[in-house]
C-alpha cells in the first residue's frame, strides 16, 4: 500500500492547492493555482465557484504532470475547503449568485438574531452564533436577494460543490455539518431551528448525505475524470473544512495537543472526548473529525492577512530583499515594540469577544517608531491573540502543551518565535508546507482503504516538525497581554459606532 498515490486538494481563500503523495506520506508534487476575491463593500467577500472548478482542472494535471504520476495511479482524491463560504445553486450545481466567502461578515445581525433563538443545539456551539455561519448569511440572502434563495435548489458550501461537481452527489462532512448546519449525531437536521429563524425548508436544500472524513462520498464522473486526468475509477472523498482537516495533516490526536494553523486567518482546533461548554470558544462540535471526539474551533478571522495587508503598505509584499530588510529590523527590535500595542481585529474578532464590529487599532505611537517597530506590534498583536484563545481554552478545562502549527505564517520565522514567546508554549512547525493538503490525501487514503483509519494513517504518512521553543521576554509579554486586553476594552465603544453602516453613527 506504500506506492498507492492519492490526491490532497486544498480550495483556500486566496488559491487552490493540489498535491499528490505516495500512502508513506512522501509528496511527490504538488500546483496551485489563484482565483479572484470580490469585496463590493466593507467586510463583504465573494468568489465565483466556476474559478474554483477551473483552478482545480489546471492544479490537478499540473500536479500530476510535475510527480511523473499517471492518473490511472491516483486511487483518491480528497477536497477541503473554507467554511462557511456559501453556494446558493440550483440542482445541477449552477450558481445562481457569487458565493459568499467564510470572511463575509455583513449578515452580523442575522447572527445575532439567530443567537436570540437560545435553542438547545446551540449548546454544540457554544451558544455564540458568528456571522460567518451559515444561518446569517442564508437569512441575509432570504432578506436581501429572496428570489435567490427561493430559487436556489441547494445551499451548500464550497466544498460540497466541489465534491458534486467530482460525483455528482450533494455530500458533505460531519465537521461542516456539525460545525456550520448544527448537524448533531442522530443524523437529521435541526428542522425546529431552522424553522423559528424563518428559514423553512432549509433542510431540503441541505446536502443529501453526511459522511465522516475519510469514508467514500463517490466515483468520479467520467468528465470530472476527463478534466483532471484521473481514472473514473478514483474515488472521492469530502474531507471538511480546512482548519479541521489541517489536524489530520500534522496528527494532533494526542491529547494536550492543539492545531495552529497560521494562514490568512488563524485557527486553532482541539479535540476532546469530555465535551463541555466553554464561554469564548466555538463546540464542542460532535463528531466534526473523529467518531467519539468533540472540536473546539477558536482563532482570528485575520492574521496573515493583518499582515499581509500591512507588508502591502509599506512595498514590502513583493519585494524580497525589501522585507529581509524589514524583518531584520524588526528583530533588533525589543518586545513589546518600544511602547506599541497592537489589537489585532482587522476583519472583527471570533474568539473570544465574538465581535464583527471589533476593529484593529495600533496604541502608543510616537514620532520616533518606524515601520519596523509597526511591523514587530502587529506580529505582537497577532501573537498575543493567540494566546487569548489558548487563555480561554484552559479557563474551560482544556489546556494545551503543544501547538503544531502550518499554514504560510508557519514560515514567517519571528511572527513563530513571538507566538511561542507570548504563550510560553512550544510550536512544532511542520516540514510539510501544504499540511492541509496532506490532511486531505490522508483523508483520500483512508477512503480507498490504504490506511485503516485517520489514527493509523496520519501516524504514518505526517511528516517531522522543527520545534520553536519560548525565548527571553516572556514578562514582557505577559504585562503587554493585559495591555492588549485593555485596549479592547477601552476602545469598543468607539469603534462600535465607527463600525456601523454609513448614515447609522451615532451624531
Amino acid at each position: 500500500m506504500a506506492d498507492t498515490c492519492v490526491l490532497g486538494v486544498d480550495c483556500g481563500t486566496q488559491s487552490l492547492r493540489a498535491a499528490v503523495y505516495r500512502a508513506d506520506g512522501t509528496q511527490l508534487a504538488q500546483a496551485s493555482r489563484p482565483y479572484p476575491t470580490r469585496c463590493a463593500r466593507v467586510n463583504w467577500a465573494e468568489q465565483d465557484p466556476r474559478d474554483w472548478w477551473d483552478a482545480l482542472c489546471g492544479a490537478v494535471p499540473d500536479c500530476l504532470a510535475r510527480a511523473g504520476v499517471s492518473g490511472r495511479d491516483v486511487a483518491a482524491i480528497a477536497c477541503d475547503g473554507t467554511s462557511f463560504t456559501g453556494v446558493f445553486c440550483r440542482e445541477d450545481g449552477t450558481p445562481l449568485r457569487p458565493a459568499i466567502l467564510w470572511m463575509d461578515l455583513r449578515a452580523a445581525e442575522e447572527a445575532r438574531r439567530v443567537e436570540a433563538t437560545q435553542h438547545a443545539v446551540l449548546d454544540y456551539c457554544g451558544r455564540h452564533i458568528s456571522a460567518e455561519w451559515l444561518l446569517p448569511k442564508a437569512l441575509w440572502v432570504r432578506d436581501h436577494e429572496p428570489e435567490v434563495f427561493d430559487e436556489a435548489a441547494r445551499i451548500v458550501e464550497g466544498a460540497d460543490w466541489l465534491v458534486h461537481r467530482l460525483t455528482g452527489r450533494w455530500v458533505t462532512s460531519t465537521g461542516n455539518a456539525a460545525g456550520k448546519r448544527h448537524w448533531t449525531p442522530d443524523g437529521r437536521w435541526p428542522e425546529d431551528l431552522y424553522e423559528a429563524v424563518g428559514l423553512d425548508g432549509l433542510a431540503r436544500k441541505s446536502p443529501d448525505e453526511v459522511r465522516y472524513v475519510g469514508e467514500p462520498a463517490g466515483a468520479l464522473l467520467s468528465d470530472a475524470a476527463a478534466a483532471l486526468g484521473l481514472s473514473a475509477d478514483c474515488i472521492v472523498a469530502h474531507a471538511g473544512m480546512d482548519g479541521w482537516t489541517a489536524p489530520i495533516g500534522k496528527d494532533c490526536f494526542a491529547p494536550g495537543c492543539a492545531s495552529l494553523t497560521l494562514g490568512t486567518s488563524t485557527v486553532v482546533i482541539v479535540e476532546t472526548d469530555k465535551p463541555a461548554l466553554i464561554d469564548g470558544a466555538m463546540g464542542p462540535f460532535p463528531e466534526g473529525i473523529r467518531r467519539g471526539y468533540s472540536v473546539y474551533e477558536a482563532g482570528q478571522t485575520s492574521g496573515g492577512s493583518t499582515i499581509g495587508w500591512y507588508l502591502g503598505l509599506v512595498g514590502a509584499a513583493n519585494d524580497a530583499a525589501a522585507y529581509a530588510r524589514l524583518e531584520e529590523e524588526a528583530r533588533r527590535i525589543p518586545p513589546g515594540a518600544e511602547g506599541l500595542v497592537v489589537f489585532d481585529a482587522w476583519r472583527g474578532n471570533r474568539t473570544p469577544y465574538f465581535d464583527p464590529g471589533a476593529r484593529g487599532v495600533i496604541a502608543g505611537l510616537t514620532l520616533e517608531h518606524s515601520p519596523a517597530h509597526l511591523y514587530r506590534a502587529i506580529l505582537e498583536g497577532c501573537a498575543l491573540a493567540v494566546r487569548n484563545v489558548l487563555e480561554t481554552l484552559a479557563g474551560g478545562g482544556r489546556a494545551v502543551r503543544e501547538i503544531r502549527a502550518c499554514g504560510t505564517g508557519a514560515g514567517n520565522g519571528l511572527w513563530v518565535d513571538i507566538i511561542a514567546t507570548a504563550t510560553g508554549c512550544p510550536i512544532l512547525v511542520s516540514h510539510e508546507k501544504q499540511a492541509t493538503c496532506l490532511g486531505s490525501a490522508i483523508c483520500a487514503a483512508v477512503a480507498c482503504g490504504a490506511h485503516e483509519d485517520l489514527e493509523s494513517a496520519a501516524a504514518a504518512m505526517a511528516t517531522p516538525f522543527e520545534t520553536v521553543t519560548p525565548s527571553s521576554g516572556i514578562d514582557v509579554y505577559d504585562g503587554l497581554f493585559e495591555s492588549y486586553l485593555e485596549t479592547y476594552r477601552q476602545v469598543r465603544p468607539i469603534v462600535a459606532r465607527l463600525s456601523q453602516p454609513k448614515g447609522e453613527q451615532a451624531s
